[in-house]
C-alpha cells in the first residue's frame, strides 16, 4: 500500500474521531426491503452474529482478551442494527456470563427470553435469577404469580414456577394450596426433582420410606447411567429389609460400573451385595459375591469374614474355618504396624475382629485404644471399644460406651441387653431388644435378637410388608436401563442441511433430536444426555479435515416426552472451515459432516463414549463459483443492480473469487480472472448508497490483499457516522496495516461515541491498565 493511501485512511479516521460527532444510525436511510432481503435489518443483524461466531472460532484461544473484545463488539453491533435479534442476545449472554459480567449477562438473558419464550432452559435460568433478587416473601409471591401470567408457558418452565409457588405457599403454612401446586408441577414435568423434594419435606412423616423410594426412582429414571444413584436405591431397600428387591438394583449398578469403567468393581460393592444375600438366606450367592470381592482385593478382611459366614451357613464348616484362620493370620501380622503408626480406621476393623470373630481381650483392648485415638472415632471404633471393655470384665465402662449406640446399632443393643439380663433387668432388656429389632428386620444381628427375645418368651415385632413400595418398584419402567447401552434406539439424532448452501455462506445445518422411545429423555449435566454436539467436516485430503471444529449446545429443552422432537438451526461455516471454503470458492467441494451428541473427553479430545449418539453422516455438494469471463462480467453488473440483495450476493462472490485467485496464482483459470474488473466492482460497492452493501463489501475486501484503489474506496468507512461500518472498517484495516494503524486504533478506543467501536479498536491494542478489565476468556459462540 502506498504512503499516500495510508495517509488518507489515517487522516480520515483521526479527523472523524477527534472532531465529528458519531451516530449508530446509518448515514442515509436504507432502502425499503422485504423480510427475505439480505439488506433487511434482521438479516444484517444475523449476519453480524455469524461474523462474531466466525471470529470466535477463528481466533481460538491464542489471544483471549482480543478474541473476547472482538466478538463482543460484533454482537453489540448486531443488537444496534436490530434490537429484536434473539441470537445476538443469546451469544451476548453466553459470553458475558463466562466473563463474569453478571449484570450485563442478566440483561442480555432477559432480552433473549422475551424474544424466544420457547427456550425452556433459558427461561428457567432467567426465572431463577429473578426470584433470587426478590427481597421479601410478598415480592417473591408477586414475582411468581406474574410469571404464571406470561404466555406461552412451556411445560418444564411452568413446572419450575409452580414449585416456587408451592414453596411460598408451604412457608406461609398454606399446605393445601402448596400440595395442589406440587401436583400441578409433577403433572407438567414428572421429572421435576425439586417438586419431589418439596413433597418429601412436606409429607416426610407420612409414609417416609415410600417417598424416599419414589424420589430415588425418579432420580434413576432421570439418569439411568448413574451407577451411584442405582446403588443408593439398593442400599435403601436393603435397609428396609427388602433384600430381594435391593439385590436387583445392586446388580444393575455393578453391571453399569463394568460397562463404563475398565477398572474392577470395588470390593466394598461386592461385600455389600454379599451381606444382602446372607440376609435373604441366599448363601451360595453370598459366597460368590465374597469371591468377587476377594478377587478385587485379596486383603479385604470384611469379604473374607463374609465368605466364612456364608460357608458356615451353607454347612461347609471346614471352608469357614479356613477363611477365619486366614483372616486371623492377616490380622496378627498387621497389629504392630497399625499400633506403631496409630492407624485408627484399620485398628477399629481388626479390633472388632478380636472382639466378635476371634475374641482376644488383650489384642482387642490394644487395638480399640488406637481406634479411639483418632480425631473422630468411627461407630465401629466405639463398638469395638465397648465390646473390648466387656471382654476385659469392665462391664460398667462398657455400658457407658454401648448404651448410647444401642438406639441405632443392633449389635450394641444386643450386648447391652445381655448385661441387663445378667443384672435381672428383664423388662428393660425386652424393651431394648424390641426396639432394636425394628432397626432392620433381617440379617445376622436381627436373627440373634430374635433368638434372645425367644429365650425370654417374646417375639420380635412383625416386619412391615411395604406393599406400596413394592408396587412402585414393579411399576418402574425398566427399559430405561437400556438407554445407556443403546441411546440411539430411543433418541433419533440426525443432521440435515438447509436448502441452497453456498461456499460464501451462511451454511445452515439443522440438528434434530426425536424421542422414539417409551419414556421421557432428560437433557443437561447429570441427566440422561448432555446436550452437547461436536461437529466435524471433511472436504478431502489431510488439510481438509476439520475435526470437532464446532461445538453446538442444544439446550433449549430440558426433556423430551415420547414422540416429542426438537430442532436447532445453526450456521456452521465458521473459523478455519469458513476460510477454507472461501479459498476454494471456485472449486466444487463435497463436504461430509459428522456429528456426535454427548461426546466424552478422551486423550484431551472429544470422542464417542458409551452414551454417545453419532448421527448418520451427510454429504453436501457446494458448487464452485463460475470464473469464466462471462460470469465475471455478470458479477460486475450485478454489483451495480438496483436490488440490494443482488448487490450483496455479488459482493460476497467477488470477494471470494479474489481470495481464490490470490491463493491459486499458478492455476490457469485463476490467471484468466479479470482482477481489475472485480476490484473495480468491489470499490464501487465500498461506496454503495446502501450501508448494508458497504458493510458486506468491507468484509469481502478482508479476504484478500487490497490494492490502492480498493483501499482508497474503503478508507472513508473508518470515519463513517455509521458505527457498524466503522467497526467493520477497523476489522479490515487493523490486520492489514498493523502498527501503521495504531494511532487510529488508540484514538477510536478512547473517544468514539460507540461502545462497540471503542471495543473493536481496543481489541487490536496491547493490554493496558485502562483495558485490563476487558482481558477475558474468549468465546466460541
Amino acid at each position: 500500500m502506498s504512503p499516500l493511501i495510508l495517509n488518507i485512511v489515517v487522516s480520515i479516521a483521526l479527523g472523524q474521531a477527534a472532531g465529528e460527532s458519531s451516530s449508530n444510525a446509518p448515514a442515509k436511510a436504507p432502502p425499503a426491503v422485504t423480510k427475505a432481503d439480505l439488506g433487511s435489518n434482521a438479516e444484517m443483524s444475523r449476519w453480524l452474529v455469524h461474523m462474531a461466531r466466525h471470529q470466535g472460532h477463528l481466533v481460538g484461544r491464542s489471544d483471549p482478551r482480543s478474541a473476547s473484545m472482538h466478538v463482543l463488539a460484533l454482537l453489540e453491533a448486531a443488537v444496534d442494527v436490530d434490537a429484536e435479534c434473539a441470537d445476538a442476545f443469546y451469544w451476548l449472554y453466553d459470553l458475558q456470563h463466562r466473563l463474569g459480567q453478571d449484570k450485563s449477562a442478566a440483561a442480555s438473558l432477559a432480552r433473549y427470553v422475551r424474544l424466544t419464550p420457547t427456550d425452556e432452559a433459558a427461561r428457567i435460568r432467567h426465572f431463577d435469577l429473578g426470584l433470587e433478587e426478590q427481597q421479601s416473601a410478598e415480592k417473591r409471591l408477586a414475582f411468581v404469580e406474574a410469571a404464571l401470567k406470561e404466555s406461552p408457558l412451556p411445560p418444564a418452565y411452568e413446572s419450575t414456577v409452580r414449585v416456587a409457588l408451592a414453596r411460598i405457599r408451604y412457608e406461609r403454612r398454606e399446605s393445601e394450596e402448596a400440595g395442589k401446586e406440587i401436583e400441578n408441577a409433577l403433572r407438567l414435568n414428572p421429572m421435576n426433582t425439586d417438586a419431589r423434594e418439596l413433597a418429601y419435606e412436606m409429607y416426610g412423616e407420612m409414609e417416609a420410606e415410600l417417598q424416599r423410594v419414589e424420589m430415588a426412582l425418579q432420580l434413576v429414571s432421570i439418569n439411568p447411567s448413574q451407577a451411584n444413584l442405582i446403588w443408593d436405591l439398593g442400599e435403601l431397600l436393603d435397609h428396609l429389609g427388602l433384600h430381594k428387591q435391593a439385590q436387583e438394583w445392586f446388580t444393575r449398578a455393578i453391571e453399569l460400573h463394568r460397562r463404563q469403567d475398565s477398572s474392577k468393581v470395588p470390593a466394598e460393592f461386592w461385600n455389600t451385595l454379599g451381606l444382602s444375600y446372607i440376609a435373604s438366606g441366599d448363601f451360595a450367592k453370598a459366597k460368590e459375591a465374597a469371591d468377587q470381592a476377594l478377587e478385587a482385593d485379596g486383603t479385604y478382611l470384611a469379604a473374607r469374614l463374609l465368605r466364612s459366614t456364608a460357608n458356615r451357613k451353607a454347612g461347609d464348616e471346614k471352608a469357614a474355618d479356613e477363611d477365619l484362620a486366614t483372616a486371623e493370620r492377616d490380622c496378627s501380622t498387621k497389629i504392630e504396624e497399625i499400633v506403631a503408626n496409630k492407624q485408627a480406621d484399620k485398628a477399629a476393623e481388626i479390633a472388632w475382629f478380636y472382639c466378635y470373630y476371634k475374641p482376644d481381650k488383650e489384642k482387642a483392648a490394644k487395638l480399640a485404644d488406637v481406634a479411639m485415638g483418632g480425631a473422630n472415632p468411627s461407630r465401629l471404633a466405639q463398638l469395638a471399644q465397648g465390646f473390648s471393655l466387656r471382654l476385659n470384665g469392665k462391664t460398667d465402662e462398657a455400658l457407658k460406651v454401648l448404651e448410647p449406640l444401642a438406639a441405632s446399632d443392633q449389635l450394641a443393643a444386643l450386648e447391652v441387653a445381655k448385661v441387663y439380663l445378667e443384672r435381672s433387668k428383664k423388662g428393660e432388656a425386652i424393651t431394648l431388644l424390641t426396639k432394636a429389632a425394628a432397626l432392620q428386620y433381617s440379617g445376622i444381628a436381627f436373627n440373634q435378637i430374635r433368638e434372645a427375645l425367644g429365650n425370654v418368651g417374646e417375639k420380635p415385632p412383625e416386619a412391615p410388608a411395604y406393599p406400596k413400595i413394592i408396587a412402585a418398584l414393579d411399576k418402574f419402567q425398566r427399559d430405561v436401563f437400556d438407554f445407556p447401552k443403546r441411546p440411539g434406539d430411543f433418541l433419533k439424532f440426525t443432521i440435515r442441511a438447509a436448502p441452497n448452501p453456498t461456499c460464501v455462506g451462511p451454511i445452515n445445518l439443522i440438528f434434530r433430536g426425536e424421542n422414539v422411545g417409551p419414556f421421557p429423555i432428560t437433557f443437561g449435566e447429570g441427566f440422561m444426555m448432555r446436550p452437547l454436539i461436536a461437529l466435524s467436516a471433511n472436504v478431502g485430503g489431510e488439510k481438509g479435515v476439520f475435526k470437532d471444529y464446532l461445538q453446538v449446545l442444544a439446550n433449549s429443552r430440558t426433556m423430551l416426552l415420547p414422540g416429542d422432537a426438537v430442532e436447532k438451526v445453526m450456521a456452521v461455516d465458521v473459523g478455519a472451515f469458513r476460510e477454507y471454503l472461501i479459498r476454494h470458492a471456485a472449486e466444487d467441494v463435497a463436504v461430509e459432516w459428522t456429528a456426535m451428541l454427548d461426546p466424552v473427553f478422551k486423550d484431551k479430545q472429544l470422542a464417542s463414549g458409551p452414551g454417545t449418539i453419532v448421527a448418520p453422516p451427510i454429504v453436501v455438494n457446494l458448487k464452485g463459483l463460475d470464473v469464466s469471463p462471462g460470469a465475471i462480467e455478470g458479477l460486475a453488473q450485478s454489483a451495480g443492480s438496483t436490488d440490494v440483495t443482488e448487490r450483496i450476493n455479488a459482493v460476497k462472490q467477488i470477494g471470494a473469487i479474489l481470495a481464490w485467485a490470490e491463493q491459486n496464482t499458478a492455476k490457469a483459470a485463476a490467471k484468466k480472472v479479470n482482477d481489475s474488473l472485480l476490484r473495480g466492482a468491489l470499490s464501487q460497492a465500498l461506496g454503495d448508497k446502501a450501508w448494508q452493501v458497504r458493510a458486506h463489501a468491507l468484509c469481502a475486501a478482508s479476504w484478500s490483499n487490497m490494492d490502492n484503489a480498493t483501499t482508497a474506496a474503503a478508507a472513508p468507512a473508518v470515519g463513517d457516522s455509521n458505527a457498524v461500518l466503522k467497526t467493520l472498517a477497523v476489522r479490515l484495516f487493523a490486520p492489514q496495516q498493523g502498527e501503521k494503524f495504531r494511532r487510529v486504533l488508540e484514538q477510536l478506543s478512547k473517544s468514539d461515541a460507540s461502545h462497540f467501536v471503542r471495543l473493536i479498536a481496543a481489541s487490536y491494542l496491547p493490554e493496558t491498565p485502562r483495558t485490563q478489565a476487558s482481558s477475558t476468556t474468549p468465546s466460541n459462540p
